[in-house]
C-alpha cells in the first residue's frame, strides 16, 4: 500500500480515468453495434446518415482524448464506411432490379406500326 499522499492522490485519480475511458470505449463500441443493427433491420439511408455522424464523432472525441490511438481510430471509420457504403449499394441496386426497363414496358417503333397498318386494312 502506498503511504506518500501523492501516491494516494494518484490511485484515486488513475481510478477516475479509468472508469471515464471505459464509459467512452464502451459507447464507441455499442455506437458501432447500433450502426450494424440498423443495417440488420434494413433501415433508410437517412437513418444510417444520423448514426454514422454520431458515431464517427464518438471516435474522433475518444482519438481526442487520448483513449483511442489515431490508426485504431481511422480503422473503425473505414470499416464502418465499408459496411454502410457496401449495404447503400446493395439498397440500390434492389430498387433499380424491381423497376422495370423502358424498353420491356414501351412497344417498340416498328410493332406500332405494324399493328396501326393491320387495322387500317
Amino acid at each position: 500500500m502506498q503511504r506518500h499522499k501523492s501516491a494516494l492522490k494518484r490511485v484515486r485519480t488513475n481510478k477516475k480515468r479509468y472508469k471515464k475511458n471505459r464509459a467512452t470505449k464502451t459507447n464507441v463500441k455499442v455506437a458501432i453495434k447500433d450502426i450494424g443493427k440498423l443495417i440488420d433491420k434494413k433501415a433508410s439511408a437517412s437513418d444510417l446518415q444520423k448514426s454514422i455522424s454520431k458515431s464517427i464523432s464518438l471516435i474522433d472525441k475518444a482519438t481526442t482524448k487520448g483513449i483511442i490511438k489515431k490508426n485504431t481510430a481511422r480503422r473503425k471509420k473505414s470499416l464502418l464506411m465499408r459496411k454502410v457504403n457496401e449495404y447503400i449499394s446493395v439498397q440500390s441496386a434492389n430498387i433499380k432490379d424491381t423497376k422495370p426497363n423502358k424498353e420491356e414496358t414501351a412497344p417498340k417503333k416498328n410493332e406500332e406500326i405494324e399493328k396501326t397498318s393491320s387495322t387500317k386494312s
